[in-house]
């Protein structure tokens, strides 16, 4: 065999590989159902944000918010559907591992899960501090540096900007352009959200289901890219 064929060769068996660890499809499918099933809870009566004062303190504010009817609700769904979707994501890789016979390094994809939680638990006190126990100035400034974050933590979206970051960092692992294409999207759909509920196309008439359009587009994403992945997937072993 001449050298070129061995390189050819070696390359072959190289994609081989990293089609055959790839694994996203589940835990894009699986965010995808989780993220569709906290819909309900935000489902609210009040109107939009801005004709509102927001609650005090609910419980788990960085995951659920203050300003939703639910906001106490979403936070705690959002605490054991994080857990359960990172939990189920690395036992769906070892499994497949076990099923391959080729194990992709999910350690990062853990720390970053991980640090999601808790830096969503984390982020409700942190910026109530900037905004109330700190000067004047200091106050304003965190308010209109950090106001996108400000407006995902009220809406209780936070647990969305995890997962993304979560998407992103699988991406970084399996090397998926389809992965961090889907990250880019959610991150625009957050980016919508913000804008949706601070300039609402419904005025004085803002529905119920107004605050469920801010997960609908996300979750939707996260499982057409995962049925996208796993036609791939099923055509590449067939």
């Amino acid at each position: 065999m001449s050298s070129e064929a061995l390189l050819d060769h070696l390359k072959g068996l190289r994609r081989t590989v990293r089609h055959d660890r790839q694994a996203y499809a589940v835990p894009l499918l699986l965010f995808g159902v989780l993220t569709l099933a906290a819909a309900p809870l935000y489902l609210d009566s009040e109107g939009p944000d801005a004709l509102r004062a927001a609650q005090q303190n609910p419980a788990l504010a960085g995951l659920g918010g203050d300003l939703l009817q639910n906001s106490a609700a979403i936070g705690w769904y959002w605490l054991a559907a994080l857990i359960l979707g990172y939990l189920g994501t690395l036992w769906w890789y070892r499994r497949h591992a076990l099923a391959v016979g080729v194990q992709t390094s999910t350690r990062k994809y853990l720390q970053a899960g991980v640090a999601g939680v808790l830096g969503g638990l984390a982020l409700g006190p942190v910026l109530q501090f900037l905004a109330v126990n700190t000067y004047t100035s200091v106050s304003e400034a965190a308010r209109r540096i950090l106001f996108p974050l400000y407006a995902l933590l009220s809406l209780g979206l936070i647990p969305i900007l995890v997962i993304t970051i979560g998407v992103l960092v699988l991406a970084r692992v399996e090397r998926s352009r389809l992965l961090a294409l889907t990250a880019g999207i959610l991150a625009v759909t957050l980016a919508a959200a913000v804008i949706y509920v601070n300039a609402p196309p419904f005025g004085d008439t803002f529905p119920r289901w107004g605050y469920v359009l801010t997960v609908l587009p996300p979750a939707a994403v996260l499982l057409t890219t995962g049925i996208i992945a796993a036609v791939r997937t099923r055509r590449t072993h067939t």
